[in-house]
């Protein structure tokens, strides 16, 4: 099949969606929701949403968690958490509906690093090639780029060799590529594209700090997508609610469906 192909597959079944009556909101909510439950082994309700605990990825932070499904007072978040994930040295809070932007204010006021996000869905238009020095690779070739994205969101607060380890393991629980350019035979930026249920998400984007600026995270995004529609029959990018990548995705034919959003409080020391 070629990408040409995929992406007319991809705006045929988002019409045939459409007409059906099918809200994207919806479709995302039964793609997404159900991932979580599959990796965790401790799955349990409480007042506001939902508890998710990982024995097995004690240090992958998404999937030891609670998420809300309606908001709470950044009190009332701050308490939850801390009753329900107390053995552990973090804290990590996700919602799936837009959160007032005074609660993300006060959570980062108390130290906690809050982000509002949106999910973004691909609407089929055909991308261009990019260039040849765009290639998939082994998981694990990019490590390097990994511990400088890790560094550059979590500084010397965690230890990554648990954690790449952990998810890895995760990723590879779904049909995982990545795609990196490779300059002077090595990786300066990398995609990685995780596929379930009919549904790819271009999971993560990341260009070294040394050639940024140069539009290799647009060609890599481009390229990605198109390695999703081969995949899936729906594409989806998570990007920060307010901040510069949503602009160059919208360009590259995302459109904004659901917002949602993650608070997370570092380990000590």
């Amino acid at each position: 099949m070629t990408s040409a192909d995929a992406v007319g597959r991809i705006s045929t079944r988002l019409l045939l969606l459409t007409m059906l009556g099918v809200a994207a909101e919806e479709r995302f909510r039964r793609w997404h929701l159900p991932w979580k439950e599959r990796v965790c082994d401790d799955v349990r309700p409480f007042s506001h949403g939902t508890v998710f605990r990982s024995p097995r990825h004690p240090d992958f932070w998404e999937y030891n968690c609670i998420r809300l499904d309606r908001p709470m007072e950044a009190s009332e978040m701050i308490a939850a958490a801390d009753r329900e994930l107390v053995d552990t040295a973090f804290r990590f809070v996700d919602w799936t509906i837009p959160m007032p932007d005074r609660v993300v204010g006060e959570l980062r006021e108390r130290g906690w690093v809050a982000q509002p996000l949106i999910y973004m869905l691909h609407d089929g238009r055909a991308l261009p090639e990019g260039r040849d020095e765009l290639v998939e690779v082994d998981y694990d070739e990019v490590r390097e780029l990994r511990d400088i994205w890790h560094r550059e969101d979590f500084g010397d607060h965690t230890e990554s060799e648990t954690f790449h380890a952990q998810a890895r393991e995760v990723a590879e629980l779904a049909e995982v590529h990545v795609i990196a350019v490779v300059e002077d035979g090595r990786p300066s930026g990398f995609a990685q594209v995780e596929t379930h249920d009919d549904g790819s998400e271009v999971a993560q984007v990341f260009v070294s700090p040394e050639r940024r600026g140069a539009g290799l995270g647009g060609e890599l995004t481009a390229h990605a997508i198109r390695v999703a529609a081969e995949a899936a029959g729906e594409v989806w990018i998570c990007a920060d609610r307010d901040g510069r990548p949503r602009q160059l995705y919208q360009r590259l034919g995302f459109r904004p469906v659901v917002e949602t959003g993650v608070a997370i409080l570092l380990p000590k020391g």
